[in-house]
């Protein structure tokens, strides 16, 4: 099973992005496959976490957010730079953020969906991290709480998270299958990630 896991030659400098809806089960996973990498997993919420006092100021522009994927892909090509492969952890919603990615230092870019099936586990997870999050206060303030909220926020993105990944390695994975946890998730994503370096090579 370590063998299974270990991750690419140090040389290979590797970007894991994950792409998915909230609540998809996209953080265990990044967890999951960054601690299998021994790499740095940069999350997205992290940054948004901490602009709460500025949303406020900023009366809610929206600028923010676009604001915390510049500071991730800022953070990303500086482990790059030092040679380090990363775990991005983000909604990936817009084309125009996979090409910044696909614009990094890296050896390769791998896309990792999360696409829950049973939409009643994924509704149930999604509920149940909310009550943490009303629990946490301003931690995850701008994640939605519950399946109404999640709704609107995929209305509100009209179709454009369903984009063309053009020659960009993807791999779906379904984070409600209750034979893929997250240990199973991280083995087939490194499999994927081993045979396209080979490939490369």
């Amino acid at each position: 099973m370590a063998e299974e896991r270990s991750g690419p030659p140090a040389a290979e400098k590797v970007v894991v992005a994950m792409k998915g809806h909230p609540g998809s089960g996209k953080s265990t996973a990044a967890r999951a496959i960054a601690s299998a990498l021994r790499c740095p997993l940069l999350d997205k919420d992290d940054v948004r976490d901490c602009t709460l006092h500025l949303e406020r100021a900023a009366g809610g522009s929206g600028m923010l957010n676009e604001l915390s994927y510049a500071v991730l892909w800022r953070m990303a090509e500086r482990q790059l730079q030092l040679g380090l492969s990363v775990v991005i952890d983000s909604p990936l919603s817009r084309r125009e953020h996979l090409d910044m990615l696909a614009s990094l230092p890296a050896t390769l870019v791998v896309v990792v969906e999360c696409r829950p099936s049973n939409e009643d586990e994924w509704r149930r997870r999604l509920e149940k991290r909310g009550v943490v999050l009303a629990d946490a206060g301003a931690d995850g303030w701008h994640k939605p709480k519950t399946w109404a909220e999640l709704e609107r926020l995929v209305e509100g993105y009209q179709g454009c998270t369903d984009y063309d990944i053009g020659d960009v390695p993807r791999i779906v994975v379904d984070t409600t299958d209750p034979m893929a946890g997250a240990e199973a998730i991280t083995t087939r994503v490194m499999g994927f990630i081993r045979s396209l370096l080979t490939r490369a090579h």
